[in-house]
Order: C-alpha cells, then sequence, then structure tokens
C-alpha cells in the first residue's frame, strides 16, 4: 500500500492536516489565552483592590494600626503586594517587599507614578497593566490600581490611590501548565487519529488501485476484469464507469475482431487477388491469391522488394499515390493475364495515405475471347468454302456455260458434296451444342467392344487399304469384359479418333487399337504412326474448330475431338492424347466396366453380328 504515491499523498495531507491544527491551536491559545487569564485575575483582584481603598479613604484621616497591620500581612491574605499612595505628598504606604525583591521597590513606584495621575484626575475608576521588571530573579508583574475617594455627604473627592502588585509566576505557570497539557493533548489525538486516518485513506484507495488494475488489464487486451461498485461515492461512480467501458470496449473489440475475421476470412477465399500499401509501398495487407497470381513469397513481398518481372506493380502503387488516380494495366506472369486495377486509398482529410491493388486473372476470358474469334473465324472459313465451291458451280450452269451432260453430272456431284460437307457441318455444331447443353440423352447400357471393334475394322480397312495403311486389331480382344454406356455414342468416338488417325497419318503407316482392363475401367487406345502433335498445340486438341494446321488445308470441321470429349465426359469418363512431332499420337478414353461379364454377352454379340 505504501508503494502508491497517491496514498501516501493523501495519508500525508491527513496528517498535515493534523499537525497544522495542533500548531495553530497552541499559536492561537499562546496568543488569546494570556489575556484572558490576565482579565480574570484582574477581576479576581479588583474588588479586594477597592476594598482595600474604602478602608485606606478612613486612614488617610486618622491612623488606623489595624490597617497597617493589614497592609503588611498582605502578601499571606491577598497574596499581592498592596501600595496605598498619598494623592497630595505622594508619599507610599505599602506592605514590606521580600529581601529578595526589596530591590524592585523604586522600579515599582515608578511604574506606580506613571499611572498614578490617571487615577488622581479621576478619569479612570480603575487602571491595570503588566510589566517585566529589570531587576534579576524578578518575574512579569500585574499592577491593579483604584482610586482612593472621600465622601462628604453628596460630594466626593479622591486622595489617593491603592495599587496591588502580584507577581504573574503563578499565572505564567498555570497558563503553561494549561499550554502543555493542550500540546500533549494534540499529540495524542494526532497519534489516535493516525490509525483512523491510515485506514479511511487505506479504504479510499483500495477502489482506485482496483480501478486502475482495470485500467491495466484493459490495456493488455483482458476486457473481463472489474472494478468494486459497492462504495456509494464518486469513487464507486468512477468504478462504475470503469466497468462500462470495459464492457463496452470489449463488445466493440469483439465486433472490430469479427469483422476484422469476416474481412480476413473474404479476402482469403477471393480469387481476385488484393494487395494495399502504406506511403512508403510497403505491404500493409494481402490475401494468398494476389501472391499466387504474382508469383511472389509473401515474406519478400513484406519488404516491399518487388521482382523485376512485376516490378511495374510498384510503380504503379507509386504513381496512383502521387497522383492520385486510378490506373489500369494487365501484365503477363508465368503464362497468366492478370489485370491490375490500381487506386490510391485516402483518410478522413482526402489525404493520400496509401494505395490498394485488385488483380483479376484475365488468362480464362481472354483464352474465351481468342476461341471466340478462333470459333468465328473458323465457322467462316468452314461455310465460306463450300459455299465458294457451290457458288463457283452454280454460276456457270445459270450462265449456260457448261453445256455437256457429261459436265454437269460432274458439277452436280460436287454440288452435292458440299452439301453434304455443309450440312455434316452444321450438323457436327448442333450435336456439339446439344452435348454442351446437357440435351442430348445418352442411355447407357452392357455391350461388347470386341464385336464393335471388328465391325468398326470391317468398315474402314477398305479405307486404310486406299490409303495404304494398315488397321490393327488388339489381341486380347475376345476376352475383352463387358463395357457400361451408350454403344451408338461410343461407336461415334471411334469413328472420330479412327477418322482423324487416317486423315494425319501418311502412306505406309500403322492404325493400332489397343484394350486394356482393370476391376472397374477399360482403356481403350486409338493409336496411329501420324505426324503427331507439337506440345504448343497439344493442350489444345479438344478445343472447337482447332486444327493445328492454321491455313485449313486439311479437311474436317475440327470438331470432331470436341464432340468425343464431350461425349465421354457425359458418361463420365475421360479422354487423354500423347503424341511428338514424327511419332504419332495416341488418344486413351476409359470406359466403365459392366457389374457381369456374363450379363447380355449373346445378346449383345448377335445386336453387332
Amino acid at each position: 500500500m505504501f508503494r502508491s504515491v497517491f496514498f501516501r499523498r493523501v495519508l500525508a495531507l491527513l496528517l498535515f492536516a493534523l499537525l497544522l491544527w495542533a500548531v495553530l491551536t497552541s499559536l492561537i491559545y499562546s496568543v488569546v489565552s494570556r489575556p484572558v487569564f490576565t482579565r480574570i485575575k484582574v477581576n479576581e483582584l479588583q474588588p479586594r483592590a477597592e476594598s482595600i481603598a474604602n478602608m485606606a479613604a478612613h486612614t488617610f484621616l486618622q491612623e488606623d494600626a489595624y490597617f497597617d497591620e493589614l497592609l503588611i500581612s498582605s502578601l499571606d491574605f491577598f497574596d499581592a503586594w498592596i501600595f496605598v499612595v498619598d494623592g497630595l505628598s505622594r508619599e507610599f504606604r505599602n506592605t514590606a517587599l521580600p529581601k529578595e525583591s526589596s530591590g524592585a521597590e523604586p522600579e515599582i513606584r515608578d511604574h506606580i507614578d506613571s499611572r498614578l495621575d490617571m487615577l488622581l484626575s479621576g478619569e479612570y475608576t480603575s487602571v491595570w497593566f503588566t510589566s517585566r521588571l529589570r531587576q534579576p530573579n524578578t518575574s512579569e508583574m500585574l499592577f491593579i490600581g483604584v482610586p482612593v475617594t472621600l465622601r462628604f455627604g453628596l460630594r466626593s473627592s479622591i486622595i489617593g490611590a491603592v495599587f496591588f502588585v502580584q507577581p504573574m509566576k503563578e499565572l505564567n505557570a498555570s497558563y503553561n501548565s494549561i499550554l502543555i497539557a493542550l500540546i500533549l493533548s494534540s499529540l495524542l489525538v494526532f497519534m489516535l487519529i493516525l490509525i483512523p486516518a491510515y485506514l479511511a485513506t487505506a479504504r479510499l484507495i483500495r477502489p482506485l488501485r482496483l480501478t486502475r488494475d482495470v485500467a491495466l488489464a484493459m490495456a493488455s487486451g483482458d476486457f473481463s476484469v472489474r472494478a468494486d461498485v459497492h462504495q456509494e461515492d464518486e469513487v464507486g461512480e468512477l468504478a462504475m464507469t470503469m466497468n462500462n467501458l470495459a464492457q463496452t470496449l470489449s463488445r466493440t473489440i469483439a465486433d472490430l475482431v469479427l469483422e476484422r475475421n469476416r474481412l480476413k476470412q473474404i479476402l482469403e477465399g477471393m480469387s481476385d487477388g488484393l494487395i494495399a500499401v502504406d506511403q512508403q509501398v510497403c505491404c500493409t495487407q494481402a490475401n494468398p491469391a494476389a501472391w499466387s497470381l504474382l508469383g511472389l513469397d509473401p515474406e519478400s513481398a513484406e519488404k516491399a522488394t518487388w521482382p523485376t518481372d512485376v516490378a511495374v506493380l510498384g510503380d504503379m502503387l507509386a504513381q496512383a499515390m502521387r497522383d492520385n488516380t486510378l490506373l489500369i494495366h494487365q501484365l503477363a506472369i508465368d503464362g497468366r493475364v492478370v489485370r491490375l486495377q490500381v487506386a490510391p486509398l485516402t483518410d478522413e482529410k482526402a489525404s493520400v495515405v496509401g494505395a490498394v491493388a485488385l488483380l483479376h486473372d484475365i488468362t480464362e476470358s481472354e483464352h474465351l475471347e481468342q476461341t471466340r474469334r478462333d470459333y468465328v473465324a473458323n465457322v467462316s472459313h468452314e461455310l465460306r468454302s463450300p459455299l465458294t465451291a457451290m457458288r463457283a458451280l452454280v454460276e456457270p450452269l445459270k450462265d449456260g456455260m457448261v453445256s455437256r451432260e457429261q459436265d454437269r453430272d460432274r458439277y452436280y456431284d460436287i454440288f452435292l458434296q458440299e452439301i453434304v460437307r455443309l450440312s455434316h457441318l452444321i450438323d457436327d455444331m448442333l450435336e456439339l451444342s446439344r452435348l454442351q447443353s446437357g440435351t442430348l440423352s445418352i442411355e447407357e447400357e452392357p455391350f461388347n467392344l470386341c464385336v464393335m471393334m471388328e465391325d468398326l475394322a470391317l468398315r474402314y480397312g477398305p479405307q486404310a487399304s486406299d490409303q495404304d495403311l494398315s488397321l490393327e486389331l488388339p489381341d486380347n480382344r475376345h476376352s475383352c469384359p463387358l463395357v457400361l454406356g451408350d454403344p451408338e455414342r461410343v461407336e461415334q468416338v471411334f469413328i472420330i479418333l479412327i477418322d482423324n488417325a487416317l486423315k494425319f497419318t501418311p502412306a505406309g503407316g500403322q492404325i493400332r487399337l489397343g484394350l486394356s482392363w482393370d476391376q472397374t475401367r477399360v482403356q481403350v487406345q486409338v493409336a496411329d504412326t501420324g505426324v503427331g502433335i507439337t506440345p504448343g498445340d497439344l493442350n489444345h486438341v479438344f478445343d472447337r474448330f482447332y486444327k493445328a494446321d492454321k491455313a485449313h488445308q486439311q479437311p474436317g470441321t475440327g470438331l470432331g475431338l470436341s464432340i468425343a470429349r464431350e461425349i465421354l465426359q457425359r458418361m463420365g469418363q475421360t479422354i487423354t492424347v500423347r503424341s511428338k512431332p514424327s511419332q504419332g499420337t495416341v488418344f486413351t478414353f476409359s470406359l466403365k466396366r459392366a457389374g457381369n461379364p456374363a450379363d447380355d454377352n449373346q445378346d449383345t454379340q448377335d445386336r453387332w453380328a
């Protein structure tokens, strides 16, 4: 408790007040009490002096032995020396002074003479005063004088004076004893009040210390501590106010933490990146998506050490703060296209205090836009080619330039081929659209891949022979288990892949069909020894209208592989491709294995026989 500065100050103030009270009381007593005590003594001796004055009036007319004896014994009777002064002769008639004070008689008479005229003039009925004699071994004296009046009927005359002279030693002793008693009582009160003052101060300080502890706990982040509010005074009101403040701050900080966590979760869940910096372009806030899009390490970015390939971001942040304007830029990083939108951050005084950058990965949208442009270009090219050919055939026929029947038949055949080609293009586009929209029905049933492969070999074997190609079936096709899927759609996938292999395999090459399976899946391979696919084109072979031949010299619409992938995806299967330029291409797709390989085996064989 003594460590508390406030406690020491309050206790010191109380003790100082008590000490000051004791000192002032003693000083006031010493100043006020002495005249009071003296006046009391005067009031005590003055009646006696007046009695002696009445007796002295008769002694001025005739001698009175009794009066002289009384004067001699006055010190015993009145505890004072009595001086009777004749007003005419100014002679003194007094009691005998003690030997130790006999040397002070002249000085006493001088003091009496200085006041005698005041009494003899009749202006004062009595006088009193105190004086310290110059003689050694003498104390302060109290002088009380009354006039001696002689009456003649209705007339009176002052014929002398009586002075009582009493040493104030006894009076001073009484005064000093009372003063000492007062000082001792003050000290006793001071000592007695010390413990209550300590307890009262401690009781006052305790709730203040608890309130201080609450403030310190609040400063350290603990808002659960509460102050004592049982005192019904200003300290209790202060404790209640502090508790209300702690409760309010606790709710406010809890709300802020909740909002911060929400904001953090929102930022971390954003697919877009966000980076906030201060005026020194040092990162103050960022989400993981930002570092992922920029390919940065968050720890290095904290030091604003932007790598060279994204240094433009730091420059844009600095420029946005410098010019207080919005900046937009596209940045290519690791094969991605990132759109940067940088805006300055301002405070309530509209002063720029930082900047924020929003990063959006527009790679997919750019790819879609490029795909859209390619789609329009491919559709336009694929539609223009048959239309141009048909126009070139129709115009000569219309103008009558083809006169021979044989030439007209040839023109009609070409015209029909172009119409069929255009029809196939439109059919493929519609089918791909229906597959992607989910409107094309898929009916899965068990069937035998061996029968389907042999049927396809019979249909495409002659065409392969005409192109000097060999179409080989897998040796393990007869032991292949039944698969579950839509037979017509699986056959369509086979046709697309075989047709694709026939187009891109030069004479003398091979087209091989392969099979492998496990407990749940059957893997089908269509491999060729054709020209292969470059690595840059390998990731786009399943895109619509995509052709490695950008000049469109090869026949086809570029929709076949897209249709094959959509069919397999509708059945929950996948298709992949492996290829190297000049080393051929291998397409692999999966089919679900039927539950019981023996079920419906005969019916399926009859169907594909």
